[in-house]
């Protein structure tokens, strides 16, 4: 009996040993606007905040709830499903301006998070584009607002980048020439990704535009001024492309208003003013709803990579170990193919193999694979054919 307890000890030792071995510490900041000088409420929506963010650091799925009822909607909030619990919390730093509560929290958290999605174990690489505006109007509502669309592009992009799923290029400020409206075939847009695919390393772009940021006026009466605070909207877009398939995997817009109370004011985009402003608390709010919708999305995506090198039996792509990637891992190849009608339209094509690859030699930024049967010739094998990985 003595022995059966001992053995049962060492079990649980080991298994609780485990258990500490896949956790790890995360360091993230959150903050919140105190409301009618409730400073302890604002206190623990901070806290909640950061919490947030370090979930998003271990590779939390994170989800948007919203309450819709008659076409009203009642309730929206970012639920943070992390898929093991936040073992433990420390508010590192606090700082509280009389405007705004800011926290600094180190959580203890799971890492064995990345095991419910296999392709997730594979960094996906991402080119971002800056944000524009839609158009000339929506340029002209920012015009008290001058670097405000650059300002919500690393905003937004600075909560992308905390993914560990995730490798972010620095932001590209071409412009793309497409419509990203059109919802129907787009062959400015097949050419441009193809471009991308060339010159690039990333399998995903990400494009967005701003399409209002307008102050709404209360109207010309003097007194009604004096009274009630005029608004101001914000409405933004983001699209995330897969630029191997050509496939769009995102597409959604981002609206609301809050009181705009700085209306005359000289102020900073990156001020604590400016953040614990109503409309500065409403930005913070819709692009953490952004990064959340785009890392969702992404971080299980299956991963593909581009034939870079041909030799007589190896071929050398360009994903290596900056990626995760690792010897073993087993890819299947897929053909690329072009071609143009008479009209010199061009069209694109991929073709799936069932042939299997596996990886023999990573390096930080490539890996050459041999095939899996070794009757599998690389004969028909071309520069710019991609492979998948095999899950």
């Amino acid at each position: 009996m003595r022995s059966a307890f001992k053995a049962l000890a060492i079990t649980l030792a080991l298994a609780l040993g485990c258990q500490s071995a896949l956790a790890g510490w995360y360091s993230a900041r959150g903050s919140a606007a105190i409301v009618d000088d409730d400073v302890a409420a604002a206190r623990r929506m901070a806290i909640d905040d950061a919490l947030r963010n370090a979930s998003l650091q271990a590779g939390a799925n994170v989800s948007i709830e919203q309450s819709i009822q008659n076409g009203t909607l009642l309730d929206e909030k970012m639920q943070i499903v992390s898929r093991s619990p936040i073992r433990r919390m420390i508010v590192v730093e606090e700082q509280e301006n009389g405007k705004m509560v800011t926290v600094l929290v180190k959580a203890l958290i799971d890492d064995s998070s990345s095991s419910d999605c296999y392709a997730g174990n594979i960094k996906k690489i991402i080119l971002p584009f800056i944000l524009r505006y839609k158009d000339t109007e929506a340029s002209m509502s920012a015009a008290d607002m001058p670097d405000f669309a650059d300002f919500l592009t690393d905003q937004l992009y600075a909560g992308v980048a905390q993914s560990p799923a995730l490798t972010l290029l620095p932001p590209d400020r071409a412009r793309l020439l497409f419509n990203q409206s059109s919802s129907g075939p787009n062959y400015n847009l097949q050419r441009t990704l193809d471009s991308i695919s060339r010159r690039t390393q990333a399998q995903y772009i990400i494009v967005g535009s701003v399409s209002s940021v307008a102050v709404s006026d209360v109207g010309s009466n003097a007194v009604t001024k004096l009274i009630y605070t005029p608004t101001r909207t914000l409405r933004f877009s983001v699209q995330v492309y897969d630029v191997y398939s050509g496939r769009m995997i995102l597409n959604k817009d981002y609206s609301g208003d809050a009181e705009w109370e700085l209306k005359g004011e000289k102020f900073s985009l990156r001020s604590d003013r400016f953040a614990s402003s109503d409309y500065g608390q409403r930005i913070n709010q819709l692009t953490k709803y952004a990064i959340a919708d785009i890392v969702t999305q992404l971080r299980c995506q299956i991963p593909m990579a581009r034939v870079v090198n041909i030799s007589d039996d190896t071929i050398r792509i360009n994903l290596g170990s900056n990626s995760n990637l690792q010897v073993g891992m087993r890819f299947h190849l897929i053909h690329r193919s072009d071609f143009q009608d008479r009209h010199s339209m061009t069209y694109y094509q991929n073709s799936e193999t069932k042939k299997l690859y596996k990886v023999i030699d990573v390096s930080p930024n490539s890996a050459v694979l041999v095939p899996v049967d070794v009757a599998n010739q690389l004969i028909n094998v071309q520069l710019d054919d991609v492979v998948e990985l095999n899950v």
